[in-house]
């Protein structure tokens, strides 16, 4: 992929995971170990994120990154890709999906939503991008992940804000305003072909549930499973149920 940092694991059916803010590929390394016996497994790091560099233009929207990669999936000769976006990546897979419907087979929205930022929302984003601004990155990245989990002593919060201490503070600020001033993607869900997964944690305080079952229903072919007793981090929560719930809709 041109200028951006992927890891690919196996053959078969193309499955692109694309991780959520302040993350990188790693967060799916186990998953891409425990698939590429069956599947041709891609993990992103999403421009500015990881080895992946973020783009030159100071100002970029949702639509500029999920072109990028779209391009970076062309470029490979990749068709019927499958792809599971976290959280941001799954804001990053619908704009893939509006622009390139018949690239996908299949979406999986794994705690993220279609739609757009509320009111409220959009305001806190703003007054994140200040703050930062003010006071740099490390002083809102460094206790940003903790939250995202229903149990604030799980272990796997160290890993994951080791992933998030090393963003930019131009990476932490772009994407804010990209999430900020996304549309809303709902239509994406009604019109695609494919099947839809919609995945959410009982107790995800970022994304609630409760939304998410609605927007599965909007989909031709849509599917919703909530997991008890996790948050917003799925992956390392529950990671078995998870990926035993995404393989199985991989198969369909």
């Amino acid at each position: 992929m041109h200028k951006l940092f992927y890891s690919e694991k196996g053959e078969g059916r193309p499955v692109v995971f694309l991780h959520g803010f302040l993350e990188t590929h790693a967060i799916w390394d186990e998953y891409a170990q425990q698939l590429c016996d069956d599947f041709r497994v891609i993990t992103v790091d999403l421009p500015g994120f990881g080895k992946s560099p973020l783009p030159t233009a100071k100002h970029f929207s949702i639509s500029d990154i999920a072109s990028q990669i779209n391009q970076s999936l062309l470029s490979l000769g990749l068709d019927g890709v499958n792809v599971v976006g976290h959280s941001l990546g799954g804001y990053v897979a619908l704009a893939m999906v509006a622009q390139h419907p018949d690239l996908f087979a299949s979406l999986c929205l794994f705690h993220s939503t279609a739609l757009a930022d509320s009111v409220e929302k959009k305001d806190a984003r703003t007054k994140t991008i200040d703050f930062v601004s003010k006071n740099g990155a490390l002083a809102f990245t460094s206790n940003f992940v903790a939250p995202l989990f229903a149990d604030p002593k799980h272990p796997a919060i160290a890993k994951v804000t080791d992933l998030a201490i090393q963003t930019s503070a131009a990476t932490v600020c772009g994407y804010l305003e990209a999430m900020r001033d996304r549309p809303d993607r709902t239509a994406v869900l009604k019109d695609f072909n494919g099947p839809v997964l919609l995945i959410a944690g009982e107790k995800d305080s970022i994304i609630p549930a409760s939304t998410l079952d609605e927007q599965g229903k909007m989909a031709r072919i849509g599917s919703f499973k909530l997991i008890q007793g996790i948050g917003h981090m799925g992956m390392f929560e529950a990671p078995s149920d998870c990926l035993k719930i995404i393989e199985g809709f991989l198969r369909i």
